[in-house]
């Protein structure tokens, strides 16, 4: 089974595999380490630190979204002068010509999505997502799940290309019953905190500032106690 790739905080106290592969091509490999890889679903996930870039890319090779743990990058292009700082999202579109550069140490989770190919709708330029935006009411967890009463929900897509959904969700609190979910998702968790307890016991607390990432197949249940507030990544 695939497992639950929890970005905890402090740093120091990760425990995460390393996976044996390597992004052919890739313009930002120093500092990169891939814990997991799916080349079914066309993607890699993992963390980088780097000390210092002055990088410019005329064809940014894959999508990539990246969360900034600690650290500035500025991104630059025809269009767009993107300043950012930790605790903000964004999302590189394949093929993008950009200036990527940044002082002193960068720390990152990233998602690599070499599996997807160049299409007419691909976004002209990267993204910073709004994470303090207004969100619309959204179907909750189905109640076929719930071991509570029905939460209500809310939701935002803000990056859309082929199989890939980027956006903000928002959740009363609810706990719900193991699945083994058909899709994979990174969720980085901006207010509140939820405990994803996989099949063969291990447990995860993810707060606020932490990211999380649920491979396809990787059973799990779900429990929050509060509100829960979460960038999400789901592709599939």
């Amino acid at each position: 089974m695939s497992p639950i790739l929890h970005y905890s905080l402090p740093r120091a106290d990760r425990q995460l595999p390393c996976a044996a592969f390597a992004l052919r091509g890739d313009p930002l490999a120093a500092g990169r380490v891939i814990h997991f890889h799916d080349s079914l679903q066309g993607y890699a996930v993992g963390s980088s630190v780097s000390v210092g870039a002055n990088l410019v890319i005329e064809d940014f090779p894959w999508v990539e979204l990246g969360v900034v743990e600690a650290g500035e990058l500025r991104l630059q292009g025809d269009g767009f002068d993107l300043q950012l700082s930790a605790g903000d999202c964004f999302v590189v579109p394949r093929g993008v010509h950009v200036r990527w550069h940044h002082r002193g140490q960068l720390q990152r989770v990233f998602m690599a999505f070499p599996g997807l190919e160049a299409c007419s709708n691909m976004p002209k330029m990267p993204v910073r997502l709004d994470l303090s935006r207004s969100l619309s009411e959204t179907s909750p967890p189905p109640a076929s799940v719930l071991l509570t009463p029905t939460p209500k929900a809310w939701s935002e897509t803000l990056f859309s290309v082929a199989n890939l959904r980027i956006g903000l969700w928002q959740c009363e609190p609810y706990a719900r019953k193991q699945v083994e979910p058909s899709y994979t998702e990174l969720m980085f968790i901006l207010e509140g905190a939820v405990t994803l307890s996989a099949e063969q016991g291990s447990r995860h607390v993810v707060s606020a500032g932490e990211t999380v990432v649920v491979p396809r197949g990787a059973t799990n249940a779900w429990t929050s106690e509060e509100t829960v507030r979460k960038v999400f990544c789901i592709l599939g």
